[in-house]
């Protein structure tokens, strides 16, 4: 059992499972090219060390084994039958976004209503979503609000990087793909995300036509 505490106001991590140090988890290794963190403030990356664990926990698996997976919050159960990579698809990315990444913050508030299991479509609604009601709390306060959703092809792009950056740290550790894997899944469903909204949102338009 895995417990994963975040603040139910602020959606910040209390605390996550902790791992061994390993040297990719150093901030250094492998690092993102846009990474803003330096060294002397954040000897690790802090992705990485909150993902410890499951390199830790699940380097012999393999990703296509299937697993029970039930995940447990103050509001209702889930479980489902999964391959090891969907199950840790739905943990990595609850982490991930919490862990203090500066290109992940802005997926904090959408990890505090954490959708376990969820479809490319169900991502979907709840980013634009979630971004738009950042853009309602950004007008309150008198900043320009971006409802074109200009700004998140930027923001998703970054995610990227830091997808791309943390497969290849998990795949130096890892003695199977299973890991990698579920990082491999995300960044699927952040560019699926980017086609949906470059396609203006077409596929949803018409459950709320008259």
């Amino acid at each position: 059992m895995y417990e994963v505490v975040l603040d139910a106001e602020t959606g910040r991590q209390v605390s996550v499972p902790l791992g061994s140090h390993h040297a990719w988890t150093d901030l250094e290794y492998e690092k993102c090219r846009h990474c803003p963190l330096k060294r002397e403030e954040h000897p690790e990356c802090p992705a990485a060390k909150n993902l410890a664990f499951v390199v830790d926990d699940f380097q012999l698996e393999q990703s296509f084994e299937k697993v029970l997976v039930e995940v447990v919050t103050a509001e209702r159960t889930y479980r489902k039958e999964v391959p090891i990579q969907d199950g840790l698809f739905s943990l990595v990315g609850l982490i991930m976004s919490t862990s203090a990444c500066p290109h992940l913050d802005f997926l904090r508030p959408m990890a505090r209503f954490h959708l376990p299991f969820s479809t490319s479509k169900e991502t979907t609604v709840r980013s634009v979503s979630f971004y738009l009601l950042r853009q309602y709390f950004a007008a309150k306060q008198g900043c320009e609000p971006d409802y074109r959703l200009t700004e998140l092809q930027r923001l998703y792009d970054a995610i990227g990087e830091v997808n791309l950056g943390m497969a290849a740290r998990m795949r130096s550790a890892s003695k199977t793909d299973a890991q990698a894997n579920a990082i491999v899944v995300l960044d699927l469903f952040a560019q699926l995300l980017l086609d949906q909204v470059n396609d203006k949102l077409s596929s949803f338009e018409m459950l709320f036509s008259s």
